[in-house]
């Protein structure tokens, strides 16, 4: 790549040789300091850049709205003011001045200054109304967004909830393929078993992925994954009657994951807690309530606490405490 100072001496070079004229050898010059110019904006960081863009368009936009709000007013007042003949303060009849001119009606010039005086404080009424819309548009706006934001998050607890219930009902058929080879003699646990299952898929499904609307509908959910919690529990307990099921590792497996899976039901459980809370209590606090009731942002039921599936049992898995 060739310098400037290079090039500037080869036309210097070039034109001592007779090759090219003063005037050509001008415009090369012209040309060669245009292409620095160029070659020096764009080696420039692309943020300097940008950040000078972006300070030239706001002050461009303040000029802009400066302009245009000045134009609008002095616009408005000018077409407010007198321009015809008989708006002009005219000499009220009478006798002759020492000067010769008549006495200027000063009730008409009082009742015209009133006049333009209350048409600028209509003016200045109309662009407050219009300032104080915009600023409570924007507040609504906010607000149902905040909103949204919120739903959307419990929506997500929810999502999370039905993944875990998801996750225990994909176990149990591999947990009954596991044992029933074991338990030959405890078809009516594992049949009990399945019909939980069954259910509890049935339920979830009736919710398409929302989350409930009504404290009834998610104890109805509630009861049957309580039914499939509790038939593992009594399979577990039923378990210790078996010690070689007891002692197979695929089942040991099946077991932890299992009860891995009841933790994190646990814990999503208490998000969805959670975020409906903050999202009912934005329903109920002012001035979201208002948005709330007028765009149909209903409140979200909670998960309550949960009581024992099994009563008698020291442990939910059947093992028993040391």
């Amino acid at each position: 790549m060739t310098t400037p100072s290079s090039d500037n001496a080869r036309i210097d070079q070039m034109l001592k040789d007779g090759k090219i004229t003063e005037q050509e050898a001008h415009r090369l010059r012209d040309s060669l300091r245009a292409q620095q110019a160029r070659d020096e904006f764009f080696t420039k960081p692309i943020a300097e850049r940008t950040n000078s863009s972006r300070r030239r368009l706001v002050l461009l936009f303040i000029f802009c709205g400066a302009f245009f709000v000045t134009g609008l007013v002095g616009g408005r007042l000018w077409l407010q003011q007198p321009h015809t003949a008989a708006a002009t303060p005219q000499a009220a009849p009478g006798p002759a001045s020492a000067s010769g001119n008549r006495a200027i009606d000063l009730q008409a010039l009082d009742q015209e200054r009133s006049k333009t005086m209350g048409n600028a404080r209509t003016f200045s009424t109309s662009i407050f109304v219009i300032v104080i819309a915009g600023v409570v548009g924007i507040a609504i706006l906010l607000v149902y967004n905040g909103l949204v934001d919120a739903r959307e998050k419990v929506n997500a607890g929810w999502a999370q909830v039905e993944n875990q219930y998801q996750r225990r009902l994909d176990l149990v058929p591999v947990l009954i393929d596991g044992v029933k080879t074991y338990m030959e003699h405890e078809r009516e646990t594992l049949t009990a078993l399945t019909e939980a299952r069954a259910n509890a898929l049935g339920a979830t499904g009736a919710f398409a992925g929302q989350p409930p609307q009504t404290s009834e509908q998610l104890r109805a959910l509630e009861a049957s994954q309580g039914e499939v919690k509790s038939a593992l529990a009594r399979l577990f307990a039923v378990v210790e009657n078996y010690p070689d099921l007891k002692a197979s590792q695929n089942f040991l497996t099946l077991q932890d994951q299992i009860e891995g899976t009841e933790n994190r039901i646990a814990v999503e459980r208490r998000n969805y807690n959670e975020f409906s809370r903050r999202y009912n209590a934005k329903t109920l606090k002012f001035p979201s309530n208002v948005v709330a009731d007028v765009l149909g942002f209903e409140a979200k039921p909670y998960f309550q606490a949960e009581s024992a599936a099994v009563e008698g049992l020291s442990d939910p898995f059947g093992r028993k405490n040391k």
